[in-house]
């Protein structure tokens, strides 16, 4: 065994920069959307909790409610992908060639002989080697083990799905053990397709003896000891089929031989068990496993990630616009708990282009509803036309051509688009290439030409040409290029093939048609992953046999336990949710109600974005507003305007009325600052609410909230109370908070200033509001805990936005209200750069330090950080908290010694581990059979060697709950096992804007919740490459992954009413 500081040395000597891991599947991110994070309404309800048990978020692959074909934490392969070359140097063997001891696992990598020591591939999933979780590691970078598991709570029985390996053949590593191999194809540089149709031939595996496994690229593994080379030929175009001519061969090259290493898997096992250290044995073996529990499925079913999809098997919905949603089943093998090897398997849910024709397919992304034949193509106008530009998402797409008087064997070719031409196939011209006399002949239109060559006449001529990737090429004797021309086809004979993901943005109506069709209670969705169970095919993989691996078909079962609730306290009551995970607002008391009365504010009724009218009535408008006052004063809202100044939209443009407005509303309360601007919006026009926002926040810094016309029409009670929430919190308000945290006096948050109020006469009179008043705290409190949430948005599938790194701070004893800052953060880099933690957290904690603690720094800081991968947690460490500690010390005073401890927690919502509880309502399910808040799993699927627990906080209103995952990286606090997740789960219940236990602990929703409104305060569109040019200040941001050039910051808020310091993201 290679001891751990000999692997730290090769680990440096190999260390290269490695880009950041978005884990995304078809380009998205974890958090990849571009609509408002509330979308059109500030007022709807205030947690989405769907299938997800989260907030909806628009994404391309969905699993349960949402996309979920991403990389998984804890899993096998996501270890797997740190296979760079120590795989084949830290193998229990020495290296039989020290020439080809490394080897690349990339799918883009650089190309060369199979016998030249590769650089390690620029995807590399994993970037730390076994020191990561040894002693040798500093206290500051080193991933923290599991401390002991909790104990307090009621004892719930759940399945789990997930399958443990019961049998696996953990050989000899003096026998028997899996050698690996470099596999080199042609030129090694081939394109991806052509490697596939390699490795994917019967002829290469016939020629090759014993079991063998790829990895689709240049690695492969069998349990055959090859002393030799293999060198092969391969024909790809192999026999014909009956009744067709043959075709010439199509031969490539193919060297196969050994790197020397040697994989064990009972490597694995010694891990788990902790006899050895994470290093590259284990990683190797991973890697083997990770790609063997995939080998035969993926020669059946289409393979997107780990999910796989059959269209005769699998269920569809059709979406419009030419895409469909499909059902398929995700496997993942991942080392669990307890010191054993378990497969989680789960519904995967993806969309696909339609298995239609392509004139059909465009008709659709035009939207034109009068038929194929009465499209009209204007090539003048087409590169600026939006239809046009739906219309080139074809590009990249696989098609096949068929007509009649085709060929056999034309009709079975594939196709790829590289362009849809404006051009239409009467007016585009091409020369045609004269093989007798060598030279190009005439020039001829596409019409023509399939006309005189074919016999055929389009039907539909005046439709685009489809210009493929592949060109006729003629050469002079000297190799010169003679003659060159693209191979273009008519648009109606071109279909696209079957089973190609979509990998653009859904729109809002493809959205809902999805999440419609992935929402399943649980015992649905237990059913769809039984019967996926037979496209995994476990008893007839000859793969699983060969290797010795048998997995159980029965689902895990753990004993989970399930947590009491907190009491719930508001001024003068307190509520028990119980196990419903609910209450309601009826006859309560806000715990803290606005700091300042509410005196100046308005009303704005938005004109449609159709027809340019209001489409409410002002006598509507008052009668919501009514309704608004009268629950606001009896949830204990002070208010001293209750009939405010309510506007039409004076101006079409929605700027120039807005600024109008904002005056109207500051002359009519004596020059003050308007404290609130209400919006009611006529429609689901995602820019306008941006639009708004934008103006709010960084012109005119005023706290807004926006309201749907058809919601405020009806004015119900639960309307107005979910908005009243956010309404109270913008002002400096506060809903509840838990009993636990009950502090000496009410909270009084900082945020909004007190308006000088006097009676003259019996005429208010307003002057500008002075400093904040703050409650002080007793002066023998210590200072409270400190939580600081982080989250990182990414653009959709090919939106060409920023990256949005959003930080949150708790601004007061109980944890209750928190700050938010925003700043862009490269181009889809997950990690926070250095500039920006500085520019989003240090103003944060000087306001902490001054009107929480009253000058000192915490003693304990909690850091939670959602969206980031496993593969990116050491990263984590000695990037993000390091630079975090850095801002500490500087505000602490650079030579004194820093005290703060900090606990960092990695939040994850993005996995496939699902609970179903066994005994009914009596045994910790709800009505649809869901998990009642509050079930903990920290057991059995959870990482064999880290510090991680699902928790179910909340109650799944549809679909089945998705727990979320938490990761404890570090503890510097010793905290207690049953008192962290005690903490954790009572905060949930303190989510400022709802009525309901949340899935994810605060900190992280507003972080993600701020890092959407991000949107609003980018200085313009970007609908571009970078770079772009704006206004605003604040840092730039580090390197990015996609390009070296940064984009522009955001506007900077204004701060004058320091809504910066509010909640204004809410």
């Amino acid at each position: 065994m290679v001891s751990s500081g000999k692997l730290k040395r090769q680990a440096a000597q190999k260390k290269k920069k490695v880009p950041p891991d978005d884990g995304t599947p078809n380009h998205q991110d974890t958090n990849a959307s571009e609509g408002p994070s509330e979308p059109l309404d500030d007022s709807a309800d205030p947690v989405r909790e769907s299938s997800s048990g989260g907030q909806a978020r628009s994404s391309t692959v969905l699993s349960s409610s949402l996309a979920n074909t991403f990389s998984q934490p804890n899993t096998l392969h996501s270890l797997a992908r740190a296979q760079t070359s120590r795989a084949g140097t830290l193998s229990n063997d020495k290296a039989e060639n020290p020439g080809q001891n490394a080897v690349q696992n990339s799918a883009e990598g650089p190309a060369g002989d199979p016998a030249q020591t590769l650089a390690p591939p620029s995807n590399t999933g994993v970037e730390w080697g076994g020191d990561a979780y040894t002693s040798e590691a500093t206290s500051e970078t080193a991933l923290m083990r599991r401390p002991g598991y909790g104990t307090s709570g009621t004892s719930i029985g759940l399945r789990l799905n997930s399958h443990l390996i019961s049998q696996i053949k953990a050989k000899s590593k003096a026998k028997g053990a899996f050698r690996q191999y470099d596999v080199h194809i042609g030129s090694g540089n081939e394109k991806r397709g052509l490697i596939k149709a390699v490795l994917g031939s019967n002829e290469l595996l016939k020629n090759l003896p014993g079991t063998w496994v790829f990895n689709g690229d240049k690695i492969a593994w069998s349990d055959h000891d090859a002393k030799e080379a293999f060198r092969l030929t391969i024909d790809l175009h192999g026999k014909p089929s009956p009744g067709l001519p043959a075709r010439a061969p199509d031969n490539i090259s193919v060297v196969i031989r050994s790197t020397g290493a040697k994989i064990h898997l009972s490597n694995i096992y010694d891990y788990m068990g902790g006899i050895c250290q994470f290093d590259g044995h284990v990683v190797s073996a991973i890697n083997f496993l990770d790609h063997v529990i995939r080998q035969w499925p993926s020669k059946q079913h289409t393979i997107i990630k780990r999910s796989y999809f059959n269209q005769g098997f699998c269920k569809k919905r059709d979406l419009g616009v030419g895409v469909e949603v499909m059902s398929g089943i995700y496997q993942s093998i991942r080392m669990a708990e307890g010191s054993h090897l378990v497969v989680n398997v789960d519904v995967s849910r993806t969309a696909f282009w339609n298995f239609r024709d392509f004139k059909y397919i465009i008709a659709r992304l035009a939207k034109h509803e009068g038929g194929v034949g009465s499209l009209e193509w204007r090539h003048d106008n087409q590169e600026t036309n939006s239809s046009f530009d739906m219309i080139r998402r074809l590009k990249g797409s696989w098609f096949t051509v068929e007509h009649e008087n085709q060929s056999g064997e034309a009709k079975k070719r594939h196709w790829k688009v590289a362009a849809v031409r404006p051009e239409s196939a009467r007016e585009y011209k091409f020369k045609i290439w004269d093989s007798t006399k060598n030279a190009p002949e005439r020039e001829t239109t596409i019409l023509d030409y399939y006309q005189h060559e074919y016999k055929v006449l389009l039907a539909y001529p005046d439709l685009p040409v489809v210009e493929t990737t592949k060109t006729i090429t003629k050469r002079d004797e000297k190799g010169k290029i003679i003659f060159e021309s693209p191979i273009i086809f008519p648009l109606e004979f071109c279909s696209m093939r079957p089973n190609q993901p979509y990998s653009y943005k859904l729109d809002e109506d493809q959205t809902s048609e999805m999440i419609e069709f992935a929402v399943q209670g649980p015992e649905q969705r237990l059913d769809e992953i039984n019967r996926g169970l037979s496209m995994l095919g476990w008893e007839k993989d000859g793969f699983l046999d060969r290797c010795g691996l048998k997995i159980c078909r029965e689902q895990i079962r753990t004993k989970a336990r399930m947590l009491d609730p907190p009491k719930l306290l508001f001024k003068g009551s307190d509520v028990n949710p119980g196990t419903s995970g609910k209450w309601q607002l009826t006859n309560k008391t806000f715990i803290a109600p606005n700091t300042a009365p509410l005196v100046s504010w308005g009303v704005m009724i938005v004109n449609s974005t159709q027809n340019g009218r209001p489409a409410f009535a002002e006598s509507k408008a008052e009668a919501f507003v009514s309704m608004l006052v009268k629950q606001y004063k009896g949830f204990g809202g002070d208010i001293k305007t209750e009939k405010p100044l309510i506007q039409r939209q004076c101006r079409s443009d929605l700027a120039t009325a807005t600024e109008l407005f904002y005056e109207d509303v500051r002359k009519e309360y004596c020059e003050m600052r308007p404290q609130m601007l209400v919006f009611i919006l006529p429609d689901t026009n995602g820019q306008t609410y941006l639009r708004i926002k934008k103006l709010c926040d960084c012109k005119f810094g005023v706290y807004s909230q926006c309201v749907q016309a058809r919601k405020a029409r009806k004015s119900e009670y639960s309307y107005i109370s979910n908005l009243l929430m956010k309404f109270n919190a913008k002002l400096g308000g506060t809903t509840n908070i838990i009993a636990s945290q009950k502090p000496e006096q009410s909270p009084k948050p900082s945020g909004a200033k007190q308006p000088n109020l006097r009676h003259d006469f019996g005429k208010l009179v307003i002057t500008p509001p002075g400093p904040a008043t703050k409650s002080p705290l007793p002066a023998t409190s210590p200072p409270p805990a400190m939580y600081i949430g982080a989250d990182v948005s990414h653009p959709a599938p090919g939106g060409h936005t920023p990256s949005y790194a959003a930080m949150t701070v708790s601004m007061d004893k109980t944890a209750t209200r928190y700050s938010a800052a925003v700043q862009t953060n490269g181009f889809r880099q997950e990690m926070i750069s250095t500039q920006n933690l500085g520019y989003c957290l240090k103003p944060l904690l000087q306001k902490w330090i001054k009107d929480v603690s009253k000058g000192s720094l915490p003693d304990h800081v909690y850091y939670f950080r959602d969206g980031v991968g496993e593969s990116r947690f050491k990263d984590l460490l000695v990037k993000e908290v390091a630079d975090i500690r850095q801002i500490f010390r500087e505000l602490n005073g650079i030579h004194s010694e820093l005290k703060v401890k900090f606990t960092v927690v990695v939040a994850e919502k993005r996995h496939h581990i699902r609970f179903f509880p066994e005994g009914g309502r009596s045994g910790g399910a709800d009505e649809n059979g869901n998990p009642l808040p509050g079930i903990i799993v920290d057991r059995d699927v959870t990482d064999s060697r880290g510090n991680d627990i699902y928790l179910c906080s909340h109650k799944a209103l549809k679909g089945t709950a998705r727990p979320t995952h938490y990761i404890m990286l570090m503890d510097e606090a010793n905290i207690p096992v049953d008192s962290f997740q005690k903490t954790l789960y009572e905060q949930c219940y303190q989510y400022i804007r709802s009525t309901t236990a949340v899935s994810l602990h605060p900190a992280v929703y507003y972080a993600h919740l701020a890092s959407k409104r991000a949107q609003a305060h980018d200085d313009g569109p970007r609908n571009d490459p970078p770079q772009h040019k704006g206004k605003g200040k604040g840092p730039a941001t580090s390197s990015s992954v996609e390009s070296s050039e940064q984009p522009a910051p955001l506007l900077e808020m204004n701060n004058e009413n320091e809504i910066r310091y509010g909640m204004w993201f809410i």
